[in-house]
């Protein structure tokens, strides 16, 4: 049984303890705010979703988030229990206010390269005790991709921190976050959308990002390669986005010395981690594969959902006793 069909059960599980319903893992229309952590609390669900409201920010829908025959709107919170933007929000959302539980989640996680003293409001979030945000996008068109909203067509980053040193040097922390996904063949950088991308990542007659980048190896060929199959092309993106908002002397809400990039992925998800990408890579892995195009290793973990929450287990014990039954078991 692959782990997304034991989440799937899983979440039929889930739905039947909040509804008295199962047999399925998406909720009635009616039953959205029940895809949130604490969702009894109207206040609470309403802070989240004035959150979304206010910075701009699209819901991940899939086909049943709208009226047959229409396109999905992202105004509202996704009905299927097995997103992954939903995950990260039960995961994160609720200790964003709270620095010390921020920096003991970025301070727990193992071969850090620093450690660090602080976190920053983020300044691109509406409000104050913003220590981590969500569907972030860069305050300047880095990588060429013109039209940059949140949560929408363009490189963005599930889940983003933005910390501070022990020698007071200023640090990005862009979090990717994966729940069930699989990837198939998918080559990106193939057809007209493919030239696009291309142009945009590594135009060798341009400004090259991917050839100039000092975190991503440099190929003597890209078309077809590993940076353009999935997951590696959204790894491949935001590690440009955030060694590009380092690199710029312009930049004015983000500037920072330094990144290191999470990935947050539930090891039980052999179907994505223990894949064999034989068409872009020798390597017999997802993290092998990956870490066999970056320079400084340091500046990529993989973590565990249930290991990158674990320094807030005491603080917040009703949380994670819900991720717990949730998503963990």
């Amino acid at each position: 049984m692959t782990y997304e069909v034991k989440q799937r059960k899983q979440q039929e599980l889930f739905r039947k303890s909040i509804t008295s319903k199962g047999s399925k893992y998406f909720l009635d229309d009616s039953e959205r705010d029940r895809n949130l952590y604490n969702w009894q609390d109207q206040a609470s669900v309403q802070r989240v979703k004035d959150y979304f409201k206010d910075n701009k920010i699209k819901w991940w829908n899939c086909y049943f988030d709208a009226p047959e025959g229409q396109k999905p709107d992202g105004l509202n919170i996704t009905r299927h229990l097995l997103s992954s933007q939903v995950a990260c929000i039960n995961h994160l959302f609720f200790i964003k206010h709270d620095k010390e539980a921020v920096l003991a989640v970025i301070n727990g996680i193992s071969g850090m390269p620093m450690k660090f003293k602080d976190v920053m409001n983020i300044p691109c979030d509406k409000g104050t005790d913003n220590y981590i945000a969500f569907e972030v996008v860069a305050s300047k068109d880095y990588l060429h991709e013109i039209d940059l909203k949140r949560g929408e067509f363009c490189t963005s980053v599930d889940a983003f921190v933005y910390a501070i040193d022990e020698n007071n040097e200023r640090w990005l922390i862009p979090i990717e976050w994966k729940y069930t996904e699989t990837y198939e063949r998918d080559d990106k950088s193939i057809g007209t959308k493919g030239k696009t991308r291309l142009s945009r990542y590594c135009n060798t007659e341009g400004d090259n990002l991917i050839g100039n980048s000092k975190q991503l190896k440099s190929l003597p060929k890209y078309q077809n390669s590993i940076y353009f199959q999935e997951p590696f092309y959204q790894l491949m993106r935001q590690a440009l986005w955030a060694e590009c908002i380092c690199n710029s002397k312009e930049e004015e809400v983000f500037p920072a010395e330094h990144f290191v990039h999470i990935h947050v992925c539930p090891k039980e998800n052999k179907e994505l981690l223990d894949k064999w990408y034989a068409e872009v890579t020798n390597m017999h892995s997802m993290e092998e594969a990956w870490r066999e195009m970056l320079t400084d290793q340091s500046l990529y973990h993989l973590v565990d959902p249930k290991e990158l929450l674990a320094p807030i287990a005491e603080s917040y014990p009703e949380l994670y006793r819900y991720l717990q039954n949730r998503y963990w078991k």
